[in-house]
């Protein structure tokens, strides 16, 4: 550009501040020097050097520092996609399944009843569900759960009221509890991730194209003017993973930038909480009775990101006469893994004790090992446990493995446990894996394990040919000192949407007392309204002759929005009822796949879209009469968790009405021409202009009655303007005369 520029006698330049602005050069830019009025500032206080001055051509150069240039950044991060909807309509799901088995001992069959209601309302969810067992005269009904869920999308947080799992951390344990829970739900922004990520941050002094690499793996080339920049937010799958950055500027010139990255999933980025507290009665027989609260309780952890390389936690939980209490930390280490351990101490009415653990894990891309240290003392206890558990000792774990692109991956894996109640155990194993093809894998083990006083050595060979068109098929041998089985097994996976998949599997198991051999196909069928599955199981022993047995099944879903009620296979997330107008068989899609077509009322139900997920919602525009428009061929919808939601297309179907307008003066009826007709439509003007012959054109009229005027050669008139029912998309008025009588 063109700017004024002040010469000092001691070889200094002096800017205006706006200039200074204009150029995008970073503040502050030292003292100011007021010039009539305006304010200037020095070169040399910019820091700028090797500054010349070109009096034939009027052209200053200088070379300045690039912290004083504006600073640009690449970010990787995946962000949301841009006009996505956040539905909350009140909604409503009940899954239903019902499950018969028997055999031909004579026995009597068994059958099963289960249900899950979950009702969506003012951002909350309510779910119970709960089945019914039965075998001839005996009965019993258990409930697995019933709780109300309540998300914040803002905060990432999750409130729940009544029945969930718990879990205090490492060391802790895991229990069923019914009563309150707070917790950080990071799965509620799946964009958001809440681990360390890589970037670089450097320098450039002219133009350059820099390009990132990772692995060997261009991710990015980006063309960037002189200054500072940043390329931040670099995520990947757990590891180490080696980065460069390759910058070639405008002389040609390259330099190469390469450092190693661990990506771990177990720290938290800098800055970061994650945490769980919960509060209530432990729950005892879940899935095999009902409603069997016991003492009250409380099981918490928390942990934050002191940097992105270390996180830090600490845990507990505690009931009358008990509590147990530890902390945690985690350490990444960029190029050697990640490090964590964790101590705590129990205390309670039976004693008190210690446990303490450590672990290693490294892995990159051909190598990973991992190992792992639990010691507990005799009389260290955590929440629930019962007299009858086994009361572990020490653990020790560890596992390597390398893969060769050709040859495949190979393993060791070594485990060994000792109790103060329970069974010692001891487990060796190496193993190898082989993708002979895109379509074949071949599987391999040596396994030596020890229970107790007894031990034994173990062989597992296992192939699977995989074709396509979802058919799989895997043949498997297993061998150990005292017996040996081979299985076989073909099928095909049933299809997301309607259709069948079937299984058939044959094993074989001989030891030295006695074989059977087992054949057991059975059936799938996705229909639209449910699935229905069908299994067969014959089984022969040595000198037990043959037992047959057989289990069926039919379950599907119900679920309510936007008045509309729809039945589904089982809705196992969210669901939605899309919209298109009144529009019968449009088809619509959900990511890129095929759902169906809409009814007669241009709806049609879609069961399953992902919770807090962005689902790509579509028609098929070719679907759409030529005589409808269709605003969005396309909707992005993130429902709550289990939630419905109804899913509109704006289609409007294209009309428009035609006419002549005539109004009496004197005793003659004329045209109005050439003036402005205004028309009422439901408290909006629309204004259209009238042709020769008072012709006028309105578009997209429903057929209704509208107040309507104009003002011609002086005269005021106001009229009704009806357009009937019809359907054609030109709707004829023909000729009308309006205000006959004159005001």
């Amino acid at each position: 550009g063109e700017f004024p520029i002040i010469y000092r006698e001691d070889g200094d330049f002096l800017l205006r501040g706006e200039d200074l602005e204009a150029m995008a050069l970073v503040p502050p830019y030292g003292p100011a020097q007021v010039i009539e009025g305006i304010e200037f500032y020095s070169l040399h206080h910019l820091g700028a050097t090797k500054v010349r001055f070109d009096e034939n051509w009027l052209r200053l150069y200088a070379d300045l520092p690039a912290e004083r240039l504006s600073k640009q950044g690449i970010n990787f991060l995946g962000q949301e996609p841009p006009r996505v909807i956040r539905p909350d309509d009140n909604s409503a799901y009940f899954n239903y399944r019902l499950h018969n088995s028997g055999n031909d001992s004579g026995g009597t069959a068994s059958w099963l009843v289960g249900g899950e209601l979950g009702v969506h309302f003012s951002e909350m969810l309510f779910r119970t569900d709960a089945v019914q067992l039965g075998s001839g005269d005996q009965w019993q009904t258990i409930r697995y759960g019933t709780s109300i869920t309540h998300d914040n999308r803002e905060t990432l947080q999750r409130l729940i009221v009544g029945d969930f799992v718990a879990s205090s951390g490492n060391l802790g344990a895991i229990q069923s509890i019914g009563g309150l829970s707070y917790s950080k739900k990071y799965a509620i922004d799946p964009y958001f991730i809440n681990q360390p990520m890589a970037g670089f941050v450097g320098t450039l002094s002219t133009p350059s194209e820099v390009e990132l690499y990772l692995d060997g793996m261009r991710l990015r080339s980006e063309n960037l003017a002189p200054g500072e920049f940043e390329m931040k937010n670099l995520h990947y799958y757990g590891g180490r993973h080696d980065l460069e950055m390759v910058i070639r500027d405008s002389f040609g010139r390259e330099q190469r930038v390469a450092y190693p990255y661990y990506f771990s999933e177990q720290n938290l980025r800098k800055g970061l909480h994650d945490y769980s507290y919960n509060a209530g009665w432990l729950r005892t027989g879940v899935g095999t009775s009902n409603d069997e609260y016991e003492d009250l309780a409380f099981s918490a952890y928390h942990r934050y990101g002191l940097s992105d390389a270390l996180t830090v936690g600490v845990r507990g939980e505690a009931e009358a006469g008990f509590h147990n209490l530890g902390s945690t930390t985690i350490l990444r280490m960029n190029r050697w893994g990640v490090l964590s351990g964790a101590i705590s101490q129990s205390d309670g009415n039976d004693g008190s004790g210690w446990a303490g653990a450590a672990a290693y894990v490294y892995r990159d891309r051909d190598f990973h090992f991992q190992g792992s240290w639990r010691r507990y003392s005799s009389g260290y206890t955590i929440l629930g446990r019962l007299d009858t558990d086994d009361h572990p000792e020490q653990e020790v774990m560890a596992s390597t493995g390398y893969g060769v692109k050709g040859f495949g991956s190979l393993g060791l894996t070594v485990r060994q446990l000792t109790q103060y109640q329970g069974i010692n155990q001891k487990l060796v194993s190496l193993n190898y894996s082989h993708t002979l093809s895109r379509t074949f894998n071949v599987m391999a083990s040596i396994m030596r394990t020890s229970t107790g006083a007894e031990s034994s050595t173990g062989f597992y060979l296992g192939l699977s040919y995989h074709p396509g068109s979802s058919l799989n098929t895997d043949l498997r041998h297993q061998q150990n000192e005292d017996n040996y089985s081979d299985s076989f097994q073909i099928g095909k996976t049933a299809p997301v949407g309607e259709g069948v998949g079937y299984r058939f599997s044959a094993d074989r198991n001989v030891s030295d007392i006695s074989e059977s051999v087992r054949l057991s196909p059975s059936v799938q069928y996705n229909g639209r309204y449910g699935i229905v599955t069908a299994n067969l199981q014959s089984e022969t022993r040595t000198g037990e002759g043959t037992q047959t047995g057989y289990q069926w099944g039919v379950s599907g879903g119900i679920g309510f929005v936007a008045d509309s009620l729809n039945f589904a296979r089982p809705i196992t997330d969210s669901f939605a009822v899309v919209d298109v107008g009144d529009l019968e068989g449009v088809r619509v899609y959900h990511s890129s796949q095929e759902i169906g077509r809409t009814d007669k009322n241009g709806r049609v139900f879609l069961p399953n879209l992902g919770s807090y997920q962005v689902n790509r919602v579509a028609v098929d525009d070719r679907d759409i009469p030529i005589d409808y428009s269709l605003d969005l061929r396309e909707v992005s919808s993130s429902p709550p968790l289990r939630s419905g939601s109804l899913i509109s297309f704006d289609v409007k179907r294209y009309q428009a009405a035609f006419g002549r307008l005539q109004v009496k003066l004197g005793e003659v009826w004329v045209p109005v021409e050439y003036t402005e007709l205004v028309v009422d439509v439901n408290g909006n003007r629309r204004i259209v202009p009238t042709g020769r012959g008072g012709e006028f054109y309105l578009e997209n009229l429903s057929p209704a009655r509208y107040r309507a005027k104009f003002v011609y050669k002086g005269v005021h008139c106001d009229f009704e303007l009806a357009v009937p029912e019809s359907d054609e998309m030109m709707i004829e008025l023909g000729e009308l005369n309006v205000c006959e009588v004159l005001r």
